[in-house]
């Protein structure tokens, strides 16, 4: 019997060779029995039922004339299927592993050689290879592709060191941007805690302060009390000229507090406390108003001038913008009530200190009107420029003659 007798194709073409055969390609000898009492190879059923005797089945089976041997037919059953296409594995094959013969295990690790049919120019074709049980095939490159490619299916490792680099400076440069973040969120709580502090705290501390600087003020022992139950009455200063004229006038020390304020446009209740100077520790940021040292003193020919803070520290002069022209400001001293009338306003820059001139606007004209000034800063949270009123004196009232309707609602 030929080796590969029974595989010839029609008209005596040879067929493709199964990959593995139970006898050494080079021996024609038969395959010998199985030995007395051995063993059929079974393969257990996937239903739990009694194994099947493959052997036993592929030795019933009729052969033909161009059969091979029943023993060698079985066992090609179990381990291979010869095909045009090659050896394709069986059932067998898949559980336990293809056995191995002399001769083979030298070869089994390489890929078989390309085999191709005859004369019909078909192109080669491999033989899929069966590695022994145990052995870990080698990672097959497809055609047309490099070494280094992995096949289709299996994860690709990049081992490009560029690539890393990159990513640790990508790494480094997201830190570095988390850490800049983490300075501007800080900064702007930072901003909002000094925003909370500059408009919100210091008026409460200012409020607190100014109102108990007030009570200090009205309760020193010169202070008269109008009387509650006379009007008094109102002397025109054209007509009978207020007493200050006829007193030298006084130089109170820096921050001390000689006068307070009423403006009726604001509230009956407002009365802020006025001290000498426009210092912000001494005077402003304590929430009083501040006279501008060198400008006249209240009720006389001249300018009365004034500053106050508009949006911090008590605000005192943060409703500026409301006068209207015929407003009464009054100035309370000791002594006296000083009531002057709105009639102008300007929004003029920090340099511009003509507005507290005797006579605004001319420096070297002579006096000859009771003038105030309220000045303060413009816009609202800002300090780029001054909004300033200007008042001129209506009448006066001496607190000893009564109480100024005005004041009374």
């Amino acid at each position: 019997m030929g080796e590969a007798s029974w595989f010839d194709g029609p008209e005596g073409e040879p067929e493709l060779q199964p990959k593995w055969r139970p006898v050494p390609p080079d021996s024609n000898a038969p395959v010998p029995d199985a030995a007395p009492g051995a063993q059929p190879p079974t393969v257990p059923s996937s239903s739990g039922e009694t194994p099947v005797d493959l052997l036993s089945s592929a030795q019933e089976a009729a052969p033909g004339p161009d059969s091979p041997p029943a023993t060698e037919a079985a066992l090609g059953g179990l381990y291979g299927v010869p095909t045009r296409d090659g050896w394709q594995p069986s059932s067998l094959v898949e559980l336990f592993g293809k056995p191995e013969t002399a001769g083979e295990s030298e070869s089994a690790a390489a890929p078989a050689e390309p085999t191709s049919s005859a004369g019909d120019g078909a192109p080669p074709v491999t033989a899929p290879f069966i590695p022994p049980r145990g052995v870990i095939p080698p990672a097959q490159t497809p055609a047309g592709s490099s070494a280094d490619t992995p096949p289709t299916g299996q994860p690709v490792v990049t081992t490009n060191r560029g690539d890393e680099a990159s990513k640790q400076k990508k790494r480094r440069g997201a830190a570095v941007v988390g850490v800049i973040g983490e300075l501007f969120i800080t900064v702007g709580v930072l901003l909002g805690l000094y925003v909370v502090w500059e408009l919100v705290w210091t008026d409460v501390q200012a409020g607190a302060e100014v109102k108990e600087i007030l009570k200090q003020t009205i309760e020193q022992p010169d202070w008269v009390e109008p009387l509650a139950s006379t009007t008094a009455p109102l002397h025109d200063p054209t007509i009978e000229p207020p007493p200050v004229d006829a007193d030298p006038l006084a130089t109170p020390a820096a921050g001390q507090v000689w006068a307070t304020i009423h403006v009726p446009r604001w509230g009956l209740d407002y009365n802020v406390p006025i001290a000498e100077g426009v210092s912000l520790p001494q005077v402003l940021n304590r929430g009083m108003v501040g006279h501008y040292v060198g400008t006249e003193g209240p009720g006389r020919i001249g300018n009365f001038a004034t500053a106050g803070h508009r949006t911090t520290y008590s605000k005192p002069y943060n409703r500026v913008a409301e006068l209207k022209d015929g407003d009464s400001l009054i100035v309370e001293t000791a002594q006296y009530y000083f009531v002057y009338k709105v009639y102008g306003r300007d929004i003029v820059y920090p340099q511009d200190t003509w507005v507290i001139w005797p006579v605004p606007t001319d420096r070297n004209a002579v006096p000859t009107k009771r003038l105030i000034t309220l000045t303060t800063c413009h816009p609202m949270f800002s300090a780029a420029q001054r909004y300033v009123i200007w008042g001129e004196m209506a009448y006066w009232v001496d607190k000893s003659e009564g109480t100024l309707a005005e004041l009374e609602g």
